[in-house]
């Protein structure tokens, strides 16, 4: 029984050691003003090669969700070098971006529409940093730091994020942990926030409802899941949780 848990704790202390390693990462520094992609002739350039116009600012499909659109080296490829990036967020009525960081830049968060609820937690301190940002508002997320938008109003809200990394990236906390059955009030303390935010995140992060299936024929009971393969699992995910945490410091 020990053998399965141990060796999940070493593959998610293996994670957690891997984010650490990228969260060291930046942006190269470049010897010229701009850097042409491979195999292109810098002599054809022009003026669309500095353009994007791929930036969206919400989600025709489902203007009721959560959206992003970003504008990093990924999609711009003249960003290359240039330690700046851009993003669109789109916010339908109660929805959020869920607790994540970006491991390679800080984010200046501009709110276009408003409010916007934001979180910014400190492992440190032990302590979680909430506003609720009004239309004109700025906040800053620095580099690494568990971060989240929430949009609590009946009304769609709408921001950009500037960010001082061509190729910020984003790391998110695991879903999971809002749907793993831990009790709120242990949610509550390892995150450092309140009971609303934890009923907020889990509700936003709750799988739709699927469709009702067909009667099928009785079935024998499942056998009873073992107790304390449960309780490793849950173990392994609140230390890989604890030991990113503590590595990104």
């Amino acid at each position: 029984m020990a053998g399965p848990c141990l060796n999940n704790l070493l593959v998610l202390l293996c994670i957690a050691m891997a984010i650490a390693l990228v969260a060291n990462a930046s942006d190269p520094d470049i010897l010229t003003d701009f850097v042409v992609p491979a195999g292109t002739n810098s002599s054809l350039l022009n003026g669309t090669f500095f353009t994007y116009g791929g930036l969206v600012t919400g989600n025709p499909a489902d203007p009721a969700k959560f959206s992003v659109s970003k504008a990093t080296v990924a999609e711009f490829p003249a960003l290359l070098g240039q330690s700046v990036s851009y993003a669109s967020l789109f916010f339908g009525p109660g929805t959020v971006n869920p607790p994540h960081i970006h491991p390679r830049a800080s984010e200046l968060l501009f709110v276009v529409k408003g409010p916007l609820q934001v979180g910014l937690m400190d492992e440190t301190a032990l302590k979680v940093y909430e506003q609720t940002l009004q239309t004109g508002d700025m906040f800053v997320f620095p580099k690494g730091m568990v971060h989240f938008q929430f949009n609590g109003g009946a009304e769609p809200a709408r921001a950009l994020s500037a960010f001082g990394g061509a190729s910020p990236g984003t790391i998110p906390l695991p879903a999971e942990l809002f749907e793993s059955g831990i009790d709120d009030a242990v949610l509550e303390k390892s995150l450092h926030t309140d009971h609303d935010t934890v009923e907020a995140l889990k509700h936003d992060l709750a799988p739709s409802p699927a469709a009702p299936m067909p009667a099928m024929p009785p079935m024998e009971p499942p056998p009873a899941k073992n107790g304390a393969a449960t309780a490793c699992r849950s173990a392994a995910l609140a230390l890989v949780l604890c030991f990113g945490a503590a590595l990104l410091l």
